[in-house]
């Protein structure tokens, strides 16, 4: 797939990229050095014949991918998520996972301390949103951070880009399919949800279970980490606890194991080291939904040096960082399809 950045601008800031490298590559952490990662074909053990059409779309696209980090040695797996797509001109609706194992993200967190001391984006904490990469401290540090999440993390940051033509993943109408969503999660007694937030939770909720079946093990302990959005906030007619309850339920499906612990958190008031962590799958799933839309359009994708340094980041391969691309678009039959994406920095 082609990035639909103009090609000489694009070669250009990555040749100069390339050029100043802002430090040396850094050296592996230990544990890493045994597994990093396990080949597929990935396949779901809690699997059915009888279950919906969208399980057996993200069932595919797991047995397509061709590698996914290798936990088996880890004891706690953090699960960080952040959806994009929402904005009136988005032709795409994005979820993104980044899957870490906390036991090995120590020099992480320090060498992010450190990044934020010395470039004064720690006292108040800067995030790294897509939307507001411009701010000059945080622009200036964001080439070491992206370097450091290829260098550090041992996971995978896998993102789905659902085409917005596809009005709902679960009926053939929209109108339809929310009422029955609705309905279900009333009766199932996972609390009062409007049908496009109920829409949403399940999708992030499918692609989240998935994903986990595939990469974590039996007895880890596994924390969900999110930003604080409609599927997680406690609301007139349910809480979050509903949707840590419809996520035990929706798991179920994909994967017979189970967990040591199973955390839920949102991020906090006071920003921190798991934020830095969940700027990974936001700066993924801002960067993707903007690629599928300008390969669409044909438009260029504004935001200057900063979205051409997430692009290119998303778009090379890392040492101890998976990253996974995958659009689900419509067929002409209204049922709809995967494809696992490669990108190419040009």
């Amino acid at each position: 797939m082609e990035p639909p950045f103009k090609k000489s601008v694009l070669r250009a800031q990555i040749d100069q990229a390339l050029e100043t490298r802002v430090r040396a590559k850094l050296i592996a952490i230990g544990p890493l050095r045994r597994k990093i990662r396990k080949p597929g074909p990935f396949k779901l053990p809690g699997m059915k014949t009888d279950h919906h059409y969208f399980c057996h779309v993200l069932a595919g696209a797991l047995e397509s991918i061709p590698e996914l980090p290798d936990f088996s040695d880890d004891k706690k797996i953090a699960v960080m998520s952040d959806y994009g797509g929402e904005h009136g001109d988005a032709r795409y609706s994005t979820y993104s996972f980044l899957f870490v194992a906390l036991d090995k993200n120590g020099p992480f967190q320090r060498h992010m301390q450190d990044l934020r001391r010395r470039h004064n984006i720690h006292d108040p904490y800067s995030e790294f949103k897509y939307k507001d990469l411009k701010y000059g401290p945080r622009s200036r540090a964001l080439p070491e951070y992206l370097e450091l999440i290829d260098n550090l993390i041992h996971g995978a940051v896998v993102t789905i880009a659902i085409d917005k033509k596809i009005g709902s993943v679960f009926g053939m109408t929209k109108r339809e399919a929310h009422a029955f969503v609705e309905d279900q999660l009333r009766e199932g007694g996972f609390g009062k949800w409007a049908g496009n937030v109920g829409e949403k939770v399940l999708r992030v909720l499918h692609i989240l279970a998935a994903f986990t079946a595939a990469m974590t093990y039996d007895q880890q302990r596994l924390l969900w980490y999110s930003d604080t959005d409609q599927i997680n906030e406690d609301a007139k007619d349910r809480t979050f606890a509903d949707t840590q309850k419809l996520f035990g339920n929706i798991g179920a499906m994909y994967m017979t194991h189970g967990f040591e612990v199973l955390g839920f958190g949102k991020s906090f008031r006071d920003k921190g080291y798991l934020d830095d962590l969940l700027s990974v799958p936001d700066l993924a799933a801002g960067m993707l939904q903007d690629l599928l839309t300008g390969q669409d359009t044909g438009a260029d994708i504004p935001g200057g040096d900063e979205k051409l340094a997430v692009m290119k980041w998303l778009a090379t391969p890392a040492t101890f960082l998976s990253k996974i691309h995958v659009r689900i678009a419509p067929r002409d039959d209204a049922t709809y399809e995967y494809q696992v994406l490669t990108l190419e920095p040009k």
